[in-house]
């Protein structure tokens, strides 16, 4: 059996807890995306109802605009989570060699996949409900 020596021991438990803390954050923005897509979905749910059941568009203009208000609010909190993620895989790769060899021998190339999810699906939504709310 390996003898460690206590500072050996406590690198690895703070590589261990700094690991666990990069998968919970992982976590949480598949969550917050999905909770926002959902939303998101409900609201054009809503939107087409309200067109369907009166003359007035006035209602499907309001769920519109709270379309772009909530479009940008899931812009803003995924700039936020996502500059915070960053720094916490480069804090992971300065401690854990095997991730930072992985993530550098398995980059692939062209945009990564978080950018697309944090900045262009709420880029999209935000102008689907500018031009739903144009055409209403």
């Amino acid at each position: 059996m390996e003898n460690r020596t206590s500072g050996e021991t406590e690198r690895q438990a703070a590589a261990n807890r700094l690991w666990q803390h990069g998968l919970h954050e992982d976590n949480v923005r598949y969550q917050q995306g999905n909770l926002l897509l959902v939303a998101q979905s409900l609201l054009a749910v809503a939107y087409s109802t309200t067109l369907n059941t009166g003359d007035d568009p006035q209602p499907a203009r309001v769920i519109a605009a709270f379309g772009i208000a909530l479009a940008a609010i899931w812009a803003y909190v995924g700039h936020r989570h996502f500059r915070y993620s960053a720094a916490l895989r480069r804090r992971i790769a300065d401690v854990i060699p095997e991730y930072a060899e992985t993530r550098a021998t398995c980059q692939p190339r062209g945009m990564s996949t978080a950018p697309v999810l944090v900045y262009v699906l709420p880029s999209l939504a935000a102008v689907m409900w500018a031009v739903l709310l144009l055409i209403t």
